[in-house]
């Protein structure tokens, strides 16, 4: 991130406490939360130095960080920051979601300046336009951008999956470029199987290697890649039919759970030499936002 925003010094100044996903309650439940709170504040008075505008990356929920007192509207408060808050789009039960944050961020007397709802499927733009959007303003919740979902920005190649979990492509090399959007887990009986897969869209299947039953019904369903776990071979009749359909066999040595966690820790990620979609998500920004109102608004 340092790189792509061209910053430069400590990379501790830019993140000062970091949350491990496994470790954090071990690393802090012991801690002195005053002393958390101060190694920010420092932080953020090193990083501001020359500063005419301070963006400050939230945590994925308000309430993340309560338990040291480093919540997010308790931060902004000791921090004389704004909320804008990012919220995704996943159903009408968005409005309860951001009247939820806004009550909560005035506990600590911070005001949400505004929200950008985010991740808009296409069929659902109007109705956030002329419903959601109007009604949010109407209660004083500012809507400084409705971005629509873009599916090149949330899927990856299985060409990208393959370099992160290794492995070796038994068969359907020619798929390598198509895209990914959900990732699944095969571990149920073909029957079953084939209904969970039909019910995806742009699937990678992850199951046994041993499960031939499991890899014949992905391909059927029209999975995008099957990963094969525990360096385990399936029947190789199937591998012909893997090859017609240009479906990905990638036989990998990890555990199913441990070849799911890696898939996860880059499925929607954006790396900093990807100008691809770095592109266009500075297009989704400048198109769908009012981002020169947000500078604007919170211009120091």
């Amino acid at each position: 991130m340092m790189k792509l925003l061209k910053l430069e010094g400590d990379p501790r100044i830019y993140s000062p406490i970091i949350l491990r996903r496994e470790m954090f309650l071990e690393e802090f439940t012991t801690c002195n939360s005053s002393k958390c709170i101060d190694k920010i504040l420092s932080a953020y008075g090193e990083a501001s130095k020359e500063r005419e505008i301070m963006l400050i990356e939230g945590t994925s929920t308000l309430s993340s960080g309560t338990f040291i007192s480093c919540s997010v509207p308790h931060l902004a408060s000791k921090l004389n920051a704004q909320i804008l808050l990012i919220s995704r789009f996943k159903n009408d039960h968005i409005i309860d979601e951001i009247f939820q944050a806004r009550d909560y961020a005035l506990r600590w007397n911070t005001p949400i300046s505004g929200v950008i709802i985010n991740r808009v499927p296409e069929g659902r733009i109007e109705r956030a336009e002329r419903i959601i959007k109007p009604f949010l303003e109407k209660n004083g919740i500012k809507v400084l951008g409705i971005v629509p979902e873009d599916v090149i920005l949330g899927a990856i190649t299985v060409r990208e999956i393959h370099e992160a979990v290794g492995g070796n492509v038994l068969a359907g090399e020619e798929g390598m470029d198509k895209l990914v959007e959900t990732v699944l887990v095969g571990a149920m009986t073909p029957e079953s199987a084939m209904r969970y897969f039909q019910k995806a869209k742009n699937e990678l299947v992850i199951t046994g290697g041993d499960r031939t039953d499991i890899v014949f019904a992905a391909l059927e369903a029209g999975a995008r890649a099957v990963i094969l776990t525990g360096n385990l071979y399936p029947s190789v009749k199937i591998f012909p039919r893997a090859d017609d359909l240009a479906v990905p066999l990638i036989l990998v040595p990890y555990d199913t759970y441990t070849t799911l966690r890696m898939v996860q820790g880059i499925v929607g990620k954006i790396r900093p030499d990807d100008q691809r979609r770095i592109d266009r998500v500075k297009r989704l920004i400048t198109e769908n936002t009012e981002w020169k109102q947000i500078l604007l608004d919170n211009e120091s």
